[in-house]
């Protein structure tokens, strides 16, 4: 369908293709199209998705100076997955010619995809980079042979321990603790003595395990595993080290080690045999205990990506709270806090004669949530008033959580006495009912 000029209102716009390309190796092959509109009559002009701006560009610091002959552009590219959720946006200032529309870049690009991270962290974030890593090590760790050279092996290996480091802080973090460093075997030890356990139960039930208990011989253990990539050269270095820095001199060994400043045949370089395994158990682990999966064990209706529509529902998972013996009491921000965001009086006189089972109020979008028990005659869904606060009732109709929202309420029905219910309080519906 033509366009029309929304100044002549009855002038056809004449509309151009251009067709960019990216003066960088690892673009060359991606070529953009710009649409461009013209009105012959009053010069107006308009792009759709335009790759670049031509927009004055600050390149200070970048070493690169302007010519008479180059015009400037910022760079604006969208990637957009398969799945339809948002990709990253890459931008960085370039310089082109007219006419030949081959965009160079003159310094270093930004990319993002949108991810907030808050006080909290974001523990299904880090598994996903500890899987990302164990992804790529499979894929650069030589399969079907032997290697030909020790140095062929330190990239697979140091993505390795990356992925063993990471699964392992994305379950502590996400239990609220805060781990450091990065020897695998003090932040297994702290985690929670269940979740070692199934991290334990599943390597031991690993094919590699599996097929020496059958010969009757005692396979090795988690800890002792771990042990081996942390202490190497009597305990002068860990393979976190070794896997960048195998080849500095001997005099960078760390404490005082008799191996210091020795010429050192280092054969103490392992080959992952049974780490591998430990990595594939920790990510199950990760998500065995996962709040929606905990959940779900209970009865709950918990699905990804699938939640009730509206600008007051947030969140990347929907749960119906019925189907867990609950109802939610969703408070606006401005209903329930101040500007500073202290509690105001009458939400708090709210809380303090029916204190919730839990309250959650970060990342949503300004509202606080209050779990209560689903008594005999709870409130249906709604948008209504609770003791003079405004509020909407969720009940039967998927509630927008997020992931740490769910496991601490995994962790509250696990662990603590029944919900109270608001059976004997009335709320005024706003449709009256």
């Amino acid at each position: 369908m033509n366009r029309v000029c929304d100044r002549c209102n009855d002038t056809e716009l004449i509309a151009t293709t251009r067709a960019f390309r990216f003066g960088l190796k690892r673009l060359g092959n991606l070529v953009k199209n710009e649409r461009e509109y013209l009105c012959p009559s009053c010069g107006q002009r308009i792009t759709d998705n335009p790759v670049a701006a031509d927009t004055p560009v600050d390149d200070a610091g970048s070493g690169n100076a302007r010519t008479g002959r180059a015009r400037r552009r910022w760079v604006l590219l969208n990637s957009i997955p398969a799945t339809g959720k948002n990709g990253i946006t890459v931008q960085f200032p370039a310089a082109y010619e007219t006419g030949r529309d081959v965009l160079f870049p003159t310094f270093e690009g930004n990319a993002q995809d949108g991810t907030v991270i808050d006080r909290h962290g974001d523990p299904d974030l880090m598994l996903g980079f500890a899987e990302q890593y164990f992804k790529l090590y499979n894929a650069t760790m030589p399969a079907g042979r032997l290697p030909n050279r020790l140095v062929e092996i330190m990239p697979a290996l140091h993505l390795l321990v990356t992925a063993a480091e990471l699964a392992f802080k994305a379950l502590l973090t996400r239990d609220g603790k805060e781990p450091s460093g990065h020897f695998l075997l003090p932040l297994y030890e702290e985690l929670d003595p269940a979740h070692r356990d199934r991290i334990d139960t599943r390597f031991s039930e690993s094919c590699l395990n599996s097929g020496l208990t059958a010969l009757g011989v005692e396979p090795p253990t988690v800890p002792a595993i771990l042990t081996r990539y942390d202490s190497t050269y009597g305990g002068a270095s860990g393979v976190y080290m070794d896997s960048r820095y195998y080849a500095e001199p001997t005099t960078r060994l760390r404490g005082k080690n008799s191996l210091r400043g020795a010429s050192l045949v280092k054969s103490n370089t392992p080959y992952p045999i049974f780490l591998p395994e430990i990595v594939s158990a920790q990510i199950h682990a990760y998500r065995f205990f996962s709040g929606h999966e905990r959940l779900r064990r209970r009865g709950g209706d918990v699905q990804h990506g699938v939640r009730e529509p509206g600008n007051d529902n947030h969140g990347d998972w929907g749960m119906v709270p019925a189907s867990l013996g609950l109802i939610v009491v969703s408070v606006p921000q401005l209903a329930g806090k101040s500007a500073e965001g202290a509690d105001l009086a009458c939400f708090e006189k709210l809380l303090s004669e029916h204190p919730p089972g839990m309250c959650a109020d970060w990342m949503h979008g300004g509202n606080t949530l209050l779990f209560y028990g689903a008594g005999e005659q709870s409130p249906t869904d709604g948008h209504g008033t609770l003791k003079g606060v405004q509020c909407r009732v969720w009940r039967h109709r998927r509630l927008g959580m997020h992931a740490r929202d769910l496991y601490l309420l995994a962790d509250r029905l696990e662990n603590s006495a029944p919900f109270g219910a608001l059976s004997s309080v009335r709320i005024v519906r706003d449709d009256g009912q």
